[in-house]
């Protein structure tokens, strides 16, 4: 790390790509914090048990065909 950090310190506005990181950061956790409490407990508890569903429901049984 000590060669990247020699070979960059002399880049002039380096630190802006950092500030632009962190602010893209910062603002996807918001976004993802919010959207997170806006969903209806309906919607959290159906993505909750769809992992329980038969998603074969409608469809029918496959046969044996070693009987």
């Amino acid at each position: 790390m000590g060669f990247v950090s020699e070979v960059l310190k002399d880049v002039n506005g380096l630190q802006w790509y950092y500030i632009i990181g962190i602010f893209i950061f910062i603002a996807l956790f918001i976004l993802i914090v919010y959207k997170t409490i806006r969903t209806p407990k309906a919607d959290l508890l159906k993505y909750k048990n769809a992992i329980l569903e038969d998603e074969n429901k409608t469809q029918t049984p496959l046969n044996n065909s070693n009987e």
